[in-house]
């Protein structure tokens, strides 16, 4: 994939920082730096979502993600979902004094429906069944065995039980 690039070590070299060293690869993949530089950002956000809202708030205004310059933020309900739209100035503006820029240029206020907001995941790493990925049980029933057992309780004249019994001597010729 890349060409293998072979450079003499140098003894006497300085130590380089980590982020000059990712810059770089990051250049190298093609990856833009000013992108790479906000994913972080976005990152730190998620992660320190808590202090940047407040305890109250924080429980209350659950981070989404975002969407170019609005701000997702999830509510448990459509009154909260009301009220923190009513809040979104003071919203935007914590956000923004965090990131030290105006980073978002608005918020748009949505109901959770059952997803983790981005300070939860950012945190720690949710188990399938938290994030609702449950694997289904299958559950497989016997084989229905049409033998004609239950013509016994059959009125012989209703279509049901003449259906069955047509049934009943079709499974039979297969059987055998």
């Amino acid at each position: 994939m890349f060409p293998k690039v072979f450079r003499k070590k140098n003894k006497n070299a300085e130590p380089v920082a980590v982020g000059e060293v990712l810059a770089a690869v990051m250049a190298g993949l093609g990856v833009d730096p000013a992108q790479a530089q906000a994913r972080n950002r976005l990152s730190h956000l998620w992660q320190n979502w808590n202090m940047v809202m407040g305890p109250e708030l924080a429980e209350l205004a659950r981070p989404l993600g975002h969407h170019r310059d609005l701000l997702l933020i999830g509510a448990e309900d459509a009154m909260l979902a009301q009220e923190l739209h009513l809040m979104s100035a003071e919203l935007l503006e914590r956000v923004n004094a965090f990131m030290e820029e105006p980073f978002f240029g608005g918020v748009k206020v949505s109901l959770l429906m059952g997803k983790p907001g981005l300070d939860v995941t950012a945190s720690k790493p949710l188990s399938d069944e938290d994030m609702g990925w449950r694997a289904p049980r299958v559950v497989t029933p016997d084989p229905i065995q049409a033998r004609g057992d239950f013509l016994v309780g059959m009125d012989p004249d209703s279509p049901v039980a003449r259906a069955y019994s047509r049934f009943a001597e079709c499974r039979a010729r297969i059987k055998s």
